[in-house]
């Protein structure tokens, strides 16, 4: 019988063949908001899925408290069970492709942080979301994305994508569930059925193309009035930025 926690776990697990040295991304992403901008207090985790990000910075930051923001119904209500009674965390249904997915939200972050998500925006929307962390962090708060951002040679860019897909292939083939398998699964659990209608309707308009190189997610960056950013890690045409408020 397929139960809430078993989901929670293959999520990891299907998630981890999807994006290889996915446990490396978020530690290193944990370790620049630490030694930049200390021990967290306040955490907005941005496209929180079933609270894989939130779970880790509860773990290394015991005393913080996240705000995790989502649209996908099935992955809150996977983080509702996860995180029930857990007065340290605090999720919120919002769309980040409306202008005002921030209202309500109090500012004053030590960090922000968000994995292989934004890209799912417009590059419009993707530009309003970057003004609108900028805002939200506190002077000298860090603003961490982990998503797809091409490395700008076009032929690495290819070769690192055969690499990538060549990892999958092998990986499915060796019975490894992917992330399409996985929603399937999920939605055949009949308290989530009824779930998979409302998601389709969501993300109906989400593209999940937003594939720009390093100098593009920058500028962006620069222009929401970040004081520095760049990329600190990548793995083929995957990359994690780091800018500082």
């Amino acid at each position: 019988m397929t139960t809430d926690e078993e989901l929670r776990r293959t999520w990891e697990e299907q998630q981890s063949v999807h994006k290889i040295d996915r446990e490396q991304r978020f530690r290193v992403m944990l370790d620049y908001v630490e030694r930049i901008a200390g021990q967290p207090r306040r955490v907005l985790d941005l496209a929180s899925g079933p609270g894989s990000v939130t779970r880790r910075v509860l773990a290394r930051f015991p005393s913080a408290r996240v705000v995790a923001v989502d649209l996908d119904p099935l992955l809150l209500e996977l983080a509702r069970g996860a995180f029930a009674g857990d007065e340290r965390v605090t999720l919120l249904d919002r769309n980040l492709d409306d202008p005002d997915w921030y209202a309500g939200i109090d500012g004053s972050f030590d960090a922000v942080l968000s994995t292989t998500a934004l890209h799912w925006l417009s590059p419009a929307a993707f530009a309003r979301v970057c003004s609108a962390i900028a805002r939200l962090l506190r002077p000298g708060g860090v603003f961490a994305n982990a998503d797809h951002i091409l490395i700008p040679d076009e032929r690495l860019r290819a070769t690192a994508d055969e690499i990538h897909q060549h990892h999958l292939d092998t990986a499915f083939a060796a019975g490894a569930e992917s992330c399409d398998e996985w929603y399937e699964r999920a939605y055949a659990v009949p308290a989530y059925q009824h779930l998979q209608a409302e998601r389709e309707r969501r993300f109906a308009h989400w593209s999940a193309d937003l594939m720009q190189p390093a100098t593009w997610h920058l500028q962006h960056l620069y222009d929401a009035g970040f004081r520095t950013a760049d990329v600190v890690w990548r793995h083929g045409n995957n990359a994690i930025t780091i800018a500082i408020a």
